[in-house]
């Protein structure tokens, strides 16, 4: 088991992860054109599936722009303006800010997607599970990545001083810093480690929205 949620008892393996993350990227290069670079805004508190909508959105060529779920509508639409989100990944309950939002800054509903345990009643918002290729028209060709110089994820800054600024990570730049965390803590992790021999385990308790959160999943990984 890779992922746990403590309240619903949901799980991911490393094998049901990377079939997820595939098959809502190739749902999304299918159902949604997405090409290299578009970019893939994520409101939503830390989630079980946060992890594989991103991992998809990344096998699909694209970036994410995690944003930061206290926001408002206005708030979130700069954001979501700034950073030239295509797309827009929420929870059920957030859905009311996030349909305002991308009304402001003319996103379609039908680029609205769900996560998480809650679907929409009304059957409006499909959830990231029937985002699908189910006529295998996308096929097994990706978009090319050069690590160097392709953006991964533009989270934002706080904003303290002025409006929040997009900060653009390459996947080099993830890559590094994960290996950077892996000295300091993954070492120091082991599959049949603990008291039980059952494995040591992290508790993912920072925000996903914040960039350190959301390193988190590829050391756990």
């Amino acid at each position: 088991m890779l992922y746990l949620d403590p309240y619903t008892r949901r799980s991911y393996t490393f094998a049901q992860l990377k079939a997820t993350a595939v098959s809502f990227g190739n749902g999304l290069r299918a159902l949604y054109n997405w090409r290299k670079n578009d970019v893939l805004a994520m409101f939503t508190p830390n989630s079980i599936d946060f992890p594989a909508v991103m991992w998809g959105c990344l096998y699909a060529g694209g970036i994410m722009s995690p944003a930061n779920p206290g926001y408002t509508a206005a708030e979130l639409a700069f954001q979501l303006k700034d950073a030239g989100a295509k797309a827009i990944v929420t929870q059920y309950p957030l859905l009311k800010t996030v349909r305002e939002a991308a009304r402001q800054v003319g996103i379609d509903e039908s680029n609205i997607i769900l996560l998480g345990d809650a679907h929409d009643p009304e059957g409006k918002v499909p959830h990231f599970t029937e985002i699908r290729d189910v006529r295998g028209t996308v096929g097994s060709q990706r978009p090319r990545i050069n690590a160097r110089e392709d953006l991964a994820f533009i989270p934002y800054s706080s904003g303290t001083t002025g409006r929040p600024k997009g900060v653009m990570l390459t996947h080099r730049n993830i890559v590094s810093n994960v290996s950077m965390q892996r000295i300091g803590e993954g070492y120091n992790l082991d599959w049949n480690g603990g008291e039980k021999n059952e494995g040591d385990r992290v508790l993912g308790f920072l925000p996903f929205f914040h960039i350190y959160g959301t390193k988190q999943i590829p050391q756990l990984s």
